[in-house]
């Protein structure tokens, strides 16, 4: 069944779809990240954020992380239209991981999460725009 939508109304109901996708998007990147993170004691899986507008934020201390954490966000709660979201490991050795200069990841892991990320918000597109 169709929604019907005032003409009113419409800017909001566009944004909120939108910033649902974002959400998606987001989510999307820092699950399939963290999958796709080499471990050993799971520090730099633990260790992905997502900052809004810049890419602040600490790294996880160190110890063993059994499973990967959930997402986190630094210095804002909920993915808004009009931002810039990044999701980032502040680890020393995590630009050579995502380079591939480890035994554990291979060269283009994080190109390859990427280019996932897009087939599956395009999914995640045809799913929100079925809900509405």
């Amino acid at each position: 069944m169709a929604r019907t939508i005032r003409v009113g109304e419409i800017g909001r109901y566009c944004e909120d779809q939108m910033e649902k996708l974002l959400r998606a998007a987001v989510l999307e990147t820092d699950s399939l990240l963290k999958q796709a993170s080499p471990v050993d004691t799971g520090r730099f899986r633990a260790s992905w954020q997502v900052g809004e507008n810049a890419a602040p934020g600490g790294i996880a201390p160190e110890g063993k992380y059994p499973a990967a954490a959930p997402l986190s966000r630094i210095g804002y709660q909920q993915e808004r239209i009009g931002n810039v979201y990044s999701v980032h490991n502040n680890l020393p050795y995590a630009e050579p991981l995502a380079n591939g200069s480890s035994k554990q990841a291979s060269p283009g892991w994080v190109q390859g999460v990427a280019k996932d990320v897009q087939g599956r918000v395009r999914i995640a597109a045809a799913r929100i725009g079925q809900q509405s």
